[in-house]
C-alpha cells in the first residue's frame, strides 16, 4: 500500500516536471490574446444594405476561413451594421487586412467563344490569350464518358463529377485557345475578358448564378485514388439546386449562351476553374477534379466557401490595438489573485496544520500543470489565452481549494468520532472522492457547453475553466491523496497531540 502511494506522489510530480521542462525548452508558452499581446482590430462593412441574419452568417463564415489560416483565436462579432474582426498577435495592417479579405461573391459564368468578346485592331496586348483553366489534368476524365471535342486544339482541365448521384459527373475542361490580342470590348452583351488564376484570359458571359447555389461551408478537398486531388461541394436545396442545375443544362447542350460546354467560377473579376459540365442535372452535390496539388484544393475549396457569403464586405478601418490596457489589467489581476491565494493559505495554515503543506505542495503542481497544458494547447489549436481566460483559471482556485476543504472536514469528522488520523485519512478520502468527482464532472459539463454555444472570449473562459478542473481531478487523486495518506502514517503526525486545530488520540 505505501509502497503505491510512493509511485502515484512520484509519478505524477515526474511527468508534470519533464512535461514543463519539454514546455519551456522548446518554447511554447500560452498565445496570449489581443487583450494581452496586442494585435489589429478591422472593422468590415457590407457594400449593399444587409439585414442581421445576412450579417451573422458572413461573421460564420470569416470567423472559419480565419482559424483555418491559423489566426490564434480570432474574435469576431457583429457590430451594428458593420462585422468588427481582432487578430491577435498580427502587426502589420496589410497583414490583417489580407487575413480578414475572405469575402467576395462568387459568379456562376458560361465560357463563350474567343470571337464573343471583340477585339480592337490597335491596342497594346491585354493579360494574354483566351484559353481555358490550366488547372486540369490532360489525362483525367470519369469513367464510361467521351470527353468532348472542339473544333480547335483543346487545352482540357478540371473535371467535375458529382460525388451523390451514379449520373452527375462533370469532365475535364476542353477550350479551344487563342492568341490574338484582345481586350475587355464585347460583342455579346454581358460578355468580358476576364483574367484566369494562371494569368490568361477567359471570355466569359454574364453572370447567371452565385456561390449561394453552394451549402454554406460545404466544400472541402478530396482525395481520389484514380483522379487525384479534387473538390467536392454540396448544392443547398430549392433555388440554390435549380440555378445550378438551369446553367448545367445549358453547357451540357452547348446551347447559344454556353457554347463551349463549360461554366466558369469567378471570385472578384478572377476564373478560378472552367471544368466542362458532362451531365443537366445534378442531385445533392458537384465534384471537381483534375490535376490538383493539394494546396490548389484547399484554396479552391476557400473560394466556394466563401461564395456562400450573402453579400460583399469590404475594409472601412484597421487599427493597431496595443496591449497596454490588457497587460495592466492581467497584472493586477495576478497581484489580487496572489494577494487572495496567499490569504487563503495562510488561512488553510492556521486552521489545518500540518496538512497545510499538502495544500500549498498540490497547488505548485496544479499550476505546474496548467501551465503546461495552456501552452501545449495553443500549440495545438488556435485558441489563445486573454483576459478571459485569466478569470477562468482564477475561478478555478477556488474550485481546486473547495476540494481540499471537502476532504479535510471530513478527516475532522472523523477524529471527532475517535478514529486516528492513520485511519481517518483513507477513510475520509473514499467517502469524498465521489462528491468530489460528481462537483467536477459538472463543472466539466458546464464548462464544455458553454465553450460549445459560446464563441470569442466567453470561450477562452469555458476552456481554461475545463483544463483547470481536468488538472484538479488529477492532481487530487494521484497528488494529494498519497500525500495525506503519506503525512497521516508519518511520525511526525504521530507525534503530535493536535492534528487539524483538534485534540485527537494518536495511537
Amino acid at each position: 500500500m505505501k509502497r503505491r502511494l510512493w509511485t502515484s506522489l512520484i509519478g505524477v510530480v515526474l511527468i508534470v516536471v519533464a512535461t514543463l521542462a519539454f514546455v519551456i525548452a522548446t518554447g511554447n508558452t500560452p498565445i496570449l490574446g489581443l487583450d494581452l499581446q496586442g494585435g489589429v482590430s478591422v472593422i468590415l462593412a457590407p457594400t449593399e444594405d444587409a439585414t442581421p441574419e445576412e450579417l451573422t452568417v458572413i461573421r460564420d463564415q470569416i470567423r472559419s476561413e480565419l482559424e483555418r489560416q491559423g489566426i490564434a483565436e480570432p474574435d469576431v462579432r457583429v457590430q451594428g451594421d458593420t462585422i468588427v474582426v481582432d487578430l491577435p498577435g498580427v502587426r502589420d495592417q496589410q497583414e490583417a487586412l489580407r487575413a480578414v479579405d475572405v469575402s467576395g461573391v462568387v459568379e456562376l459564368r458560361p465560357v463563350l467563344n474567343p470571337g464573343s468578346c471583340q477585339p480592337l485592331a490597335a491596342t497594346p496586348p491585354p493579360v494574354g490569350p483566351v484559353v481555358g483553366d490550366t488547372t486540369g489534368d490532360p489525362d483525367v476524365e470519369p469513367q464510361g464518358l467521351r470527353r468532348p471535342t472542339a473544333p480547335t486544339d483543346t487545352t482540357p482541365t478540371d473535371t467535375a463529377p458529382t460525388d451523390t448521384a451514379p449520373t452527375d459527373t462533370t469532365p475535364t475542361d476542353t477550350t479551344p485557345t487563342d492568341t490574338t490580342p484582345v481586350v475587355s470590348q464585347t460583342a455579346t452583351p454581358g460578355a468580358e475578358i476576364l483574367p484566369t488564376r494562371d494569368g490568361v484570359a477567359e471570355c466569359v458571359g454574364a453572370a447567371q448564378g452565385t456561390g449561394e447555389v453552394f451549402e454554406r461551408g460545404s466544400a472541402e478537398p478530396t482525395l481520389d485514388p484514380s483522379q487525384g486531388w479534387g473538390v467536392s461541394v454540396g448544392l443547398r436545396g430549392g433555388d440554390g439546386r435549380d440555378t445550378w442545375n438551369s446553367l448545367a443544362s445549358q453547357c451540357f447542350s452547348r446551347s447559344v449562351s454556353c457554347p463551349t460546354q463549360r461554366l466558369s467560377i469567378v471570385l472578384d473579376s478572377v476564373v478560378q476553374s472552367a471544368p466542362t459540365v458532362q451531365e443537366p442535372n445534378f442531385q445533392d452535390s458537384v465534384s471537381i477534379t483534375g490535376s490538383f496539388t493539394q494546396s490548389e484544393a484547399e484554396e479552391l475549396a476557400a473560394v466556394l466557401n466563401r461564395g456562400a457569403f450573402p453579400v460583399e464586405v469590404e475594409a472601412q478601418e484597421a487599427r493597431t490595438v496595443s496591449a497596454s490596457a490588457g497587460s495592466d489589467a492581467l497584472r493586477a489581476g495576478i497581484i489580487a489573485g496572489l494577494v487572495g491565494v496567499s490569504i487563503v493559505l495562510a488561512f488553510m495554515v492556521a486552521y489545518y496544520r500540518w496538512l497545510a503543506l499538502v495544500i500549498v505542495a498540490s497547488l505548485v503542481i496544479w499550476g505546474a500543470m496548467t501551465f503546461a497544458l495552456a501552452s501545449l494547447v495553443s500549440t495545438w489549436t488556435n485558441y489563445s489565452l486573454g483576459l478571459a481566460g485569466v478569470t477562468g483559471i482564477v475561478v478555478s482556485i477556488g474550485v481546486t481549494v473547495d476540494t481540499y476543504v471537502v476532504f479535510f472536514e471530513r478527516i475532522k469528522d472523523e477524529l471527532r468520532n475517535g478514529r486516528t488520523i492513520k485511519n481517518a485519512a483513507p477513510r475520509s478520502f473514499k467517502l469524498t472522492w465521489r462528491t468530489i468527482y460528481s462537483a467536477n464532472v459538472v463543472g466539466l459539463i458546464g464548462a464544455f457547453i458553454l465553450f460549445w454555444l459560446s464563441v470569442g472570449s466567453v470561450r477562452g473562459f469555458a476552456l481554461y475553466l475545463g483544463l483547470t478542473t481536468i488538472c484538479d481531478l488529477i492532481v487530487c487523486y494521484f497528488f494529494t491523496r498519497p500525500a495525506v495518506l503519506l503525512l497521516a502514517r508519518s511520525k511526525l503526525m504521530a507525534r503530535q497531540d493536535k492534528v487539524l486545530g483538534m485534540n485527537v488520540a494518536t495511537t
